[in-house]
């Protein structure tokens, strides 16, 4: 599944463009008063101002150059920004899926992932930059019933589960993008956070145009 952009809700706007633009030093394609677009290597990542009462936030994950793991946490704790331990270790592999993952929150809360996938070589002997940032690979989307919502993305754009699947948690796609499909107030992995569900947009490449609503929830996906 090659994920075009993700367009997610957030309340503070100003912060996310300082923290995206000069921390992760992403490209910014387009700004105004209500919503900010930044290049993620092939990948677009918008965050849209929310009307919404509550505070939305998001689990999403980038792929890195999967040799650069070590070096990308030395290269965000330069930057500031504070991983989230797992266990007491700053990543974690997981050997059903030969990844490393890194985690930490940016101003609105959301869980942003790092996550090197030993299964993609990308040949790279030089310090980590953003240019290792390669594309939006995994977006979080809450459900009721995992099963329900992961048979009707099956069946609808033809994808299959990543590896294997629960009625807890379930991943559709392949290494390139993966919707997570986590069942409610189940605790992101890297957070303190159960997880919730919060309006988002998914762009995908799928050869064919046209938005859909997934079942019953907030979430849209537009192919092209």
């Amino acid at each position: 599944m090659k994920i075009e952009e993700i367009r997610l809700y957030a309340e503070r706007l100003d912060a996310l463009k300082e923290f995206y633009s000069v921390h992760l030093e992403f490209p910014i394609i387009d700004s105004s008063n209500t919503s900010i677009t930044f290049s993620v290597g092939s990948s677009r990542l918008t965050f849209v101002q929310s009307d919404c009462v509550a505070t939305p936030f998001y689990h999403f994950a980038f792929n890195i150059v999967e040799t650069k793991n070590e070096l990308a946490i030395e290269w965000l704790k330069s930057k500031g920004i504070n991983i989230n331990q797992v266990d007491d270790h700053d990543e974690s592999y997981f050997e059903s899926w030969n990844c490393h993952s890194i985690y930490f929150y940016d101003p609105a809360g959301n869980i942003v992932e790092f996550i090197a996938r030993h299964n993609q070589e990308h040949e790279s002997d030089s310090e980590f930059s953003t240019k290792d940032i390669i594309n939006i690979s995994e977006i979080g989307l809450p459900s009721e019933d995992v099963i329900e919502l992961s048979t009707y993305i099956q069946e609808e754009y033809n994808e299959q589960i990543y590896l294997s699947g629960s009625p807890t948690f379930t991943p559709i796609g392949d290494e390139e993008g993966l919707v997570i499909l986590s069942s409610l107030q189940r605790i992101w992995l890297g957070s303190n956070k159960e997880s919730e569900i919060f309006p988002v947009e998914i762009v995908i490449n799928k050869g064919e145009s046209g938005t859909k609503q997934l079942l019953q929830y907030p979430y849209k996906v537009t192919t092209i």
